[in-house]
């Protein structure tokens, strides 16, 4: 991290990490919206284009909700998860 700032990955990495200690998994959902608390402002405006990007690569499964985009953890991909967060914040905390 450092002074250049974070990047794209470690900022994946936290959204992953921030879903995972609420349990959001499968079938429970929450909107992107709530995901930003605790990320610096200048960070705030990616949040929703790297949820976009982690349904894309399968790590999110984005919620048939009208309005905002609502996402969960891919069950299927837990593995890829997890090791993506230790990755970022050395072990995991849930």
């Amino acid at each position: 991290m450092g002074d250049e700032g974070y990047s794209r990955e470690e900022l994946k990495a936290h959204i992953l990490y921030k879903l995972a200690r609420r349990r959001i998994w499968g079938g429970k959902h929450l909107p992107v919206i709530y995901l930003r608390s605790g990320f610096p402002k200048e960070c705030l405006g990616q949040v929703d284009e790297l949820a976009k990007e982690l349904v894309k690569e399968g790590f999110l499964i984005q919620a048939p909700k009208t309005g905002q985009l609502h996402v969960s953890l891919n069950p299927r991909m837990r593995r890829e998860i997890i090791e993506l967060v230790k990755k970022y914040f050395g072990k995991v905390y849930w």
